[in-house]
């Protein structure tokens, strides 16, 4: 008699699971396209622009391809395929290739694939917000405090600032952060024209000896809601535009 209680019961609990409708998972993304400039590396006088692609979900992704506009210098459709941070699938991105020229506007469609095999496409239109990179003026150590201090030239029309330090002369994912503070905003009246901020030294010399890249980001933000600033940050860069200037010092220099 108890074997058979046990058996209804087992029937009555698969019978509500197969009446319960399944949940569903909506597959949304964001991508943003945006133009990027810095200094050139092998000169530093001249500045290089590149588009740079960004798609973030919540939800896995499998791939993404970004399509460019065609234009009348690419009357062919181009498909890049965007590369897998950290092959999590919840950020792609990729590998912007630098010119002297802006690159043209216009609108990008980004096919992605979901995890669950749902495909996708989202839309993002290319305009020529732009920033100059920053240029760094100052980067020594500073006894009291205890940091190293690097200064730049404000940016006309830039909204905020971040600061990055990594270790190596590798930028990108593999790069190895050392420090990173955004968004960093001017609030004084009259705005300043040369900022400075001041790293802690102990959280460079934890990482040891070796060469350390400070990056200065000017940001542009695409949207604001009621005079305060849209951002997103996770894993990429979303609505804003992100330039970059680095000064290089080894730790040894440092030293007290």
């Amino acid at each position: 008699m108890k074997k058979l209680h046990i058996i209804l019961l087992i029937s009555f609990i698969l019978y509500g699971l197969a009446g319960c409708e399944k949940a569903t998972i909506v597959d949304q993304a964001t991508a943003d396209a945006f133009i990027q400039s810095i200094k050139n590396p092998t000169d530093t006088a001249q500045v290089v622009f590149a588009v740079v692609h960004s798609v973030f979900s919540y939800n896995r992704m499998t791939s993404v391809t970004v399509i460019a506009p065609i234009t009348a210098a690419s009357p062919d459709s181009i498909t890049t395929n965007l590369i897998n941070y950290a092959n999590m699938g919840n950020s792609f991105y990729n590998n912007p290739v630098y010119s002297v020229s802006l690159p043209t506007p216009g609108s990008y469609t980004y096919d992605v694939t979901f995890k669950d095999g749902q495909a996708i496409s989202f839309n993002n239109t290319l305009t020529y917000n732009i920033l100059i990179p920053p240029n760094i003026t100052f980067l020594a150590k500073n006894a009291t405090p205890d940091s190293i201090d690097i200064s730049w030239n404000a940016v006309t029309n830039a909204q905020a600032y971040q600061v990055k330090v990594t270790k190596g002369t590798l930028t990108g994912p593999s790069a190895i952060q050392v420090f990173y503070v955004a968004p960093f905003i001017d609030l004084s009246s009259p705005l300043r024209t040369n900022l400075t901020i001041g790293v802690p030294l102990s959280t460079v010399l934890s990482y040891g000896a070796g060469t350390y890249t400070f990056e200065v980001d000017a940001l542009l933000y695409e949207s604001t809601v009621g005079g305060l600033i849209l951002k997103k940050i996770i894993f990429s860069i979303f609505n804003r535009k992100n330039f970059k200037g680095r000064w290089l010092f080894q730790p040894s220099h440092l030293s007290t």
